[in-house]
């Protein structure tokens, strides 16, 4: 891909369209775009006109359109190197599938399809694309500066054997994103989130357990085990029953080093009194961080360091470690989770 030199610099600039500057997109998306060095945004689509152009202004985009595909097929194209697009489930399969098999890479909001077998579909189009195109699921949490710190801490003490995950919200209590249930919709938007964790610390699972709890009022929780023949576990906690988002992980290594995550902002690590080379570390005391909030909330939710490996992807020409065929397993686990708590088979 031939990237614009910034003048005065040598350094490349990737043009950036966005499809669906929504509120996430608001929120997060832009404002982490708007502080990557090296990219430009250029484009916004939206169906409404008046949402695009506003975007567009805001954002400082010179095109704007209420035409997605003129972004990838039409005069819009010339104006951009990669997209970005966050929407429903069925608009991401749509634009990913045509801007791949167009030779356009896309960075894409999880979940990036509504079902497995469109997500199959999509995983034969980032197959058959054109050299150089790539593919990105954003999954935000394992770029998050404070989990990323989290696993560098573990990483000199042992690998990892055990992993808790629990993410909870006040959402959702009505179907989304053309789901039929409020339990398809929960697995959607939060599940996808820990399996993709789980699955990329532990690989995939030889046995996958779920279990539902009604709590009432369209509010659940779920729990999904994920078994390993050597012996390791992840356990992952859903739910849509607490008043606002929540997020913890526990790590346990094979040395007994436990790290803990809470919030993406408290990180506690503890090792046993017998371990080497502990220091403060010895008996009962534990090593406290605090992510200091004036770093910003983009690098510490992950949102920035995402994009920014999407970036490097695209300049040099790789898949950037976050593909859609592997997220494919991610759908596969929930879509047993969903069997055996009644679900859709």
């Amino acid at each position: 891909m031939a990237a614009l030199l910034q003048a005065g610099t040598g350094r490349a600039v990737l043009r950036y369209g966005i499809v669906g500057p929504g509120t996430h997109a608001q929120e997060n998306l832009l404002p982490a775009l708007s502080c990557l060095e090296g990219a430009r945004l250029t484009a916004v689509a939206a169906r409404r006109p008046e949402a695009a152009a506003a975007a567009a202004a805001r954002w400082g985009a010179p095109l704007w359109t209420a035409d997605w595909t003129d972004l990838i097929e039409g005069e819009g194209r010339a104006e951009i190197d990669a997209l970005v697009v966050t929407g429903s489930p069925e608009l991401h399969a749509e634009v990913v599938g045509r801007a791949l098999a167009a030779g356009v890479s896309v960075f894409v909001e999880k979940p990036p399809a509504p079902d497995t077998a469109t997500l199959e579909q999509l995983v034969a189009a980032e197959r058959g694309a054109p050299a150089g195109t790539v593919a990105f699921v954003g999954f935000n949490f394992p770029h998050a500066q404070p989990y990323r710190k989290l696993r560098g801490t573990l990483g000199g003490h042992g690998s990892l054997r055990s992993l808790d995950l629990r993410m909870l919200s006040a959402k959702p209590t009505t179907p989304v994103w053309g789901c039929t249930t409020v339990m398809e919709s929960l697995l959607q938007g939060l599940g996808t989130h820990l399996v993709d964790l789980a699955l990329r610390e532990l690989g995939r699972p030889d046995a996958v357990t779920a279990r539902r709890t009604d709590i009432g009022g369209d509010r659940y929780a779920v729990r999904i085990w994920l078994d390993y023949t050597d012996g390791r576990h992840a356990a992952l906690l859903v739910g849509n029953y607490s008043n606002r988002l929540e997020y913890r992980c526990e790590l346990v290594t094979d040395r007994s080093a436990v790290g803990v995550l809470d919030q993406l902002g408290t990180l506690t690590l503890a090792l046993p009194a017998d371990a080497s080379g502990t220091g403060a570390l010895d008996g009962k005391e534990t090593l406290r961080y605090e992510w200091p909030i004036r770093r910003g909330g983009y690098g510490r939710t992950g949102y920035a360091p995402a994009l920014e490996a999407f970036h490097t992807a695209v300049l040099e020409g790789g898949p950037g470690g976050s593909t859609l065929a592997s997220c494919l397993e991610v759908y596969r686990v929930l879509d047993e989770a969903q069997r055996q708590m009644g679900g859709r088979p």
